[in-house]
């Protein structure tokens, strides 16, 4: 399987995030790579490559150009108020249905296009950012030239980001840009698989409304969990889109026993579905030791996630979202992707 991955998100480090109670460094670090490619490359997947640079057109149809824009010039405004050094963060959230428009102030940009304090941005955001599309629609690129299925390593991730506001560790929507330029290439249908432990909020508000790509996505219950707000099983889509929405919240704790059956429910719509690709959101914070996650599954427990994706019997095209236990990420991406390849 090709990897596709860069090096030009590694400047996207060193500020904080606010946990709870707490204001500590970012979970969503550099070094979440280098395990990943080290365990890829030690489970014998090592043909890597460099990602393509593509325009900002796919990420204008997913996104508002106005959020696009944001992203590119939200560090450089904060530098030119407060000095280099630091970080950007908001300091208010402008509360939707106010109608409220942002006005050329930083603070007012932040306030209306983050809605938390977990996307921080600093000199080399913007690049990352527009690295993660790139590796992204890369992996576009060489499903249409004929591989089976590709890995894009973007970082940062993307499935919290929704048309015009980022959050969760999320900028661009990575998977959603993914889906979008399968079906510019011409694909009819496409389905995201979110296997992340939180709920794919960003995805799932970009495609709401439509019935070309089929949105599954197993996570924590929002009673639980972060984002709180979405993700129940009762979203199912509203209008040309009803029906092609499909979530399954599961609660803290859960373990795969009865996580592994809720995947086989969601990979029964996608094949009820028939998509022409399958674009997997590959978060492996459900890990029973992962700092933001609460639930149980184990390391082996991910071979079978790939095992059974691959069963699908789709071109699959992988894009990297979440985890963060450090001393297992790697092995726990390596291990759904040697799954898959077992197959």
């Amino acid at each position: 399987m090709k990897l596709i991955y860069s090096n030009d998100h590694r400047d996207h480090a060193g500020a904080k995030e606010m946990r709870y109670d707490q204001m500590i460094p970012m979970s969503e670090s550099p070094e979440r790579m280098d395990m990943i490619m080290t365990a890829l490359a030690e489970a014998g997947f090592s043909d890597a490559v460099a990602p393509n640079a593509h325009g900002l057109e796919v990420a204008h149809q997913v996104h508002d150009p106005a959020f696009v824009s944001f992203l590119e010039r939200c560090y450089p405004l904060w530098e030119a108020e407060f000095g280099p050094g630091g970080f950007a963060t908001a300091y208010t959230f402008g509360m939707r249905g106010m109608d409220q428009q942002p006005n050329p102030s930083v603070h007012s940009m932040l306030s209306c296009y983050t809605f938390d304090v977990c996307v921080p941005f600093v000199q080399g955001t913007w690049q990352a950012i527009r690295s993660a599309k790139d590796v992204a629609l890369t992996g576009v690129d060489l499903i249409h030239q004929g591989e089976r299925s590709v890995f894009s390593l973007c970082r940062p991730p993307g499935h919290h980001a929704s048309r015009d506001m980022a959050g969760g560790y999320c900028y661009l929507n990575n998977a959603a840009i993914a889906a979008q330029a399968h079906l510019n290439t011409g694909a009819k249908r496409v389905a995201i698989l979110d296997i992340d432990y939180h709920h794919g909020n960003g995805t799932q508000s970009i495609f709401y409304d439509r019935s070309d790509v089929l949105f599954a996505s197993l996570h924590c219950r929002p009673e639980d969990e972060y984002p709180f707000l979405m993700g129940y099983a009762r979203e199912v889509g509203k209008g040309p889109g009803r029906g092609y929405n499909v979530n399954l919240p599961m609660p803290r704790g859960t373990d795969y026993g009865v996580w592994g059956p809720a995947l086989a429910i969601a990979l029964a719509r996608i094949h009820s579905y028939a998509p022409d690709v399958l674009v997997v959101s590959l978060g492996v914070d459900s890990f029973a030791g992962d700092p933001v996650g609460g639930f149980e599954l184990q390391s082996p427990d991910f071979v079978a996630i790939g095992q059974a994706i691959a069963q699908a019997g789709l071109p699959t095209h992988f894009v990297m979202e979440g985890g963060y236990a450090m001393e297992a990420l790697g092995t726990n991406v390596a291990n759904v992707i040697s799954g898959y390849s077992k197959i």
